[in-house]
């Protein structure tokens, strides 16, 4: 059995995930049915008739901008975090002297359904997209915190990238975290417009 604790801040408490072999085997048919969606709304449909229009471009990068407070956010929280235990350190609780710390945004729904797919299919792209990777920063007790430009790459911009490539304001900052999502083939640029700010949320995972 794989077990996974996770901490979630919107909410204030700690939610604990045990995968059994079931569940697993249900994490593969998922697969199965994203790739097959996937083949026809990625390959050979949205990507291909995405249009950068003006209202297409105003909804992304409020989306885009929207992710970067949520980022700060995030910074803040884990910042808080690992003053904390670095204080029970300081104290003599030994214990937490070989912490790990994962903060991430995940995107939190009471709905997943869109005009690009429906409640089972968009909850099945939330399912495979890993927003660990895409919309995570990571310190431990021998990865000092580094500055919230540094841990989120701010010093590029990503709009240079394949997905970012045609949208006709090159000056505005595309973050990592988008370009990651990008990157994950999961959510395409059709799907973004959709995607409410409000529900992605700030999650914290300790390991020691």
């Amino acid at each position: 059995m794989i077990a996974r604790c996770v901490i979630n801040n919107a909410q204030g408490k700690c939610m604990k995930y045990s995968y059994s072999e079931t569940e697993l085997k249900r994490y593969r048919k998922v697969e199965e049915r994203y790739f097959k969606w996937m083949e026809d709304h990625w390959y050979k449909g949205a990507k291909a008739k995405f249009e950068w229009n003006e209202e297409n471009v105003r909804r992304i990068l409020a989306l885009n901008d929207a992710i970067i407070e949520k980022e700060n956010s995030l910074y803040r929280l884990l910042s808080n975090v690992k003053a904390d235990i670095e204080n029970l350190l300081a104290s003599g609780k030994a214990y937490y002297k070989c912490y790990d710390i994962d903060a991430f945004l995940s995107y939190e729904a009471e709905d997943y359904a869109t005009p690009t797919g429906d409640e089972d299919t968009m909850s099945d792209v939330y399912f495979v997209t890993n927003f660990e990777f895409c919309m995570g920063i990571h310190t431990s007790a021998d990865n000092p915190l580094r500055s919230v430009e540094e841990e989120f790459d701010r010093s590029t911009n990503y709009n240079w990238d394949v997905m970012f490539k045609d949208i006709p304001d090159k000056k505005h900052f595309i973050s990592r975290s988008l370009h990651r999502l990008m990157q994950e083939e999961t959510y395409t640029l059709e799907d973004l417009l959709w995607l409410n700010p409000d529900n992605f949320v700030e999650c914290i995972e300790i390991r020691n």
